[in-house]
């Protein structure tokens, strides 16, 4: 019996050394293929000239697992690691772009002006395929209802289409201002409703900020009625949002079951919302910039799309959760990091008071601001788009057939100086002639455009502005706000808020760690 044993054992040793160095022989010969392929391509294309690079593909960064690429390295949740090694190899080998295969998927990178610019133009490039991934995974949609909803081609010119939508019912002025106003009302009211805040409380400023702004943002976007039926909807909502990328990338169920299940939550109750909208039409001929059951005006265009495309009820909810993630996700974190630089003792000195001096300018006899004057004011909105630089992660995608393309949107450190500083002055200017002061991004096409670009630029870009620099103006005019300390596991200088661990997209990047604040109202009204 021993004898049967030990020959058991050895015969499972020995299966399992074999496995263990026809894995290593495996790994060990792809890495050498492929970094003997990736030596000779960079090689041959040193020339970074426009001319020279038109008739090549980049080449293919050297990995171990078939299959699996550099999906690993690709997946680390200190986001921005992978590209900043990224960029110095393309530094190192003179190299304008490189490709990778993530998860099984050719992907390219794109350093160089010309060929984002490119990609930009390019009417030939879609995103349906990813855009299909992501309602399956992220919004729980079937695969029946993701294809309806992201089609390759809604080929009818009598037919809406998303982005006919968003064209006429949220780039245009009247729907931006119409969406700004109520939000800011609602905003306004949140305040106000807050009885604490008359005798002034001690809070942390982020997590106190999302909670109005996601009440206010979601009231804007899609009515009252959403919050009157789910006043918890935020609580899955936020675990959700915090995980969107894990489940676009397909983390299994077993390893993020809180995602899921905040997931299906969330999309379970806009589908009891969905009904109880559909059950209160509207009256002929009624169509209303907002309504409390629809909200904006944009949401029921959106509903009327679903039915074109024959969308399940499941389905709907899920492309409204989307929707609602699209202003949310992205324009809240910017305030957060707005509202902390200037709050911030580690700012330049006068960079609050300054910005302060800004911000009364813009306030209206009846003590409401003037949103298209804060658009104007150049510290403020130059403060802004360092935000939008230094808090955005550089990925911005377009897919076609399954093949992937990330460009690079960071500035590069010969043109923005110092692009690892925040510099709230980054994007002043000043006439030579009349020495007024300004803002401006001009100059910059191919190297920063936070809101992405071509047919795929952010629909909500304008609003989302207005958003940010609403909030910011309502807080710091009508609230003292002093600064007690920072909390949480900030990474940045003096214990400053970093960015939140997690996959690399393109959207604005979390805060990570929050900063004490004793607020209190200034006057009875806001």
């Amino acid at each position: 019996m021993a004898t049967n044993s030990y020959t058991l054992l050895s015969a499972l040793g020995t299966l399992l050394l074999g496995l263990v160095v026809t894995v290593a022989l495996v790994c060990g010969y792809t890495y050498l293929v492929t970094v003997t392929s990736f030596h000779i391509n960079a090689r041959k294309h040193t020339d970074t000239s426009a001319k020279a690079q038109l008739a090549h593909s980049p080449p293919l960064v050297p990995y171990f697992v078939p299959g699996l690429g550099s999906t690993i390295t690709f997946s680390n949740q200190n986001i921005g690691t992978y590209w900043t090694w990224l960029q110095s190899q393309a530094s190192r080998y003179r190299q304008d772009a490189f490709a990778i295969i993530l998860a099984g998927v050719h992907t390219n990178f794109i350093f160089s002006e010309a060929g984002i610019s490119t990609i930009f133009k390019s009417r030939q490039l879609s995103r349906e395929k990813l855009d299909q991934q992501l309602g399956v995974n992220v919004l729980g949609m079937s695969k029946e209802d993701s294809v309806k909803a992201f089609p390759y081609d809604v080929a009818e010119k009598e037919k809406s289409s998303v982005a006919k939508i968003y064209s006429e019912h949220l780039l245009s002025s009247s729907a931006v201002n119409a969406l700004t106003g109520k939000f800011m009302e609602t905003f306004r009211a949140e305040l106000e409703s807050d009885a604490s805040l008359g005798e002034g409380i001690e809070v942390d400023l982020y997590d106190f900020l999302w909670r109005k702004v996601f009440v206010s943002s979601a009231t804007a976007q899609c009515g009252s009625t959403l919050l009157e039926m789910f006043p918890d909807f935020s609580t899955d909502y936020k675990t959700w949002e915090d995980n969107l990328l894990g489940l676009l990338f397909g983390t299994p169920r077993l390893f993020a079951r809180s995602a899921y299940d905040a997931r299906d939550a969330s999309v379970k109750k806009l589908e009891a919302w969905l009904n109880a909208g559909y059950a209160k039409p509207l009256k002929d001929g009624e169509d209303p910039d907002w309504e409390p059951n629809f909200g904006a005006k944009v949401m029921r265009k959106r509903h009327d799309y679903y039915h074109q495309q024959g969308l399940s009820i499941h389905g709907q909810a899920g492309f409204d959760l989307i929707a609602i993630a699209g202003i949310i996700s992205n324009a809240t974190p910017a305030t957060g990091w707005l509202l902390l630089h200037i709050l911030s003792p580690a700012s330049p000195s006068d960079f609050r008071s300054r910005i302060m001096t800004e911000l009364d300018s813009s306030r209206n006899n009846d003590g409401s601001v003037d949103i298209p004057a804060l658009t104007r004011l150049p510290l403020l909105n130059s403060a802004f788009h360092e935000v939008l630089r230094f808090a955005r992660r550089p990925l911005r995608e377009a897919r076609r057939t399954g093949h992937g393309a990330y460009v690079d949107d960071t500035p590069e450190p010969g043109v923005l100086r110092e692009s690892e500083v925040f510099d709230p002055e980054r994007f002043l200017t000043k006439d030579a002639e009349t020495g007024k002061v300004g803002y401006s991004i001009a100059g910059l096409g191919g190297k920063y455009f936070p809101f992405g670009g071509g047919h795929y630029m952010c629909p909500g870009r304008t609003f989302a502005k207005q958003e940010v620099l609403g909030t910011v103006a309502v807080l710091l005019l009508n609230f003292n706000i002093d600064f007690i300390g920072f909390t949480g596991q900030g990474s940045g200088k003096h214990g400053f808020p970093g960015i939140k661990k997690g996959y690399a997209g393109n959207q604005v990047v979390g805060i990570e760690g929050d900063m004490r604040v004793r607020i209190k109202k200034r006057s009875a009204g806001i």
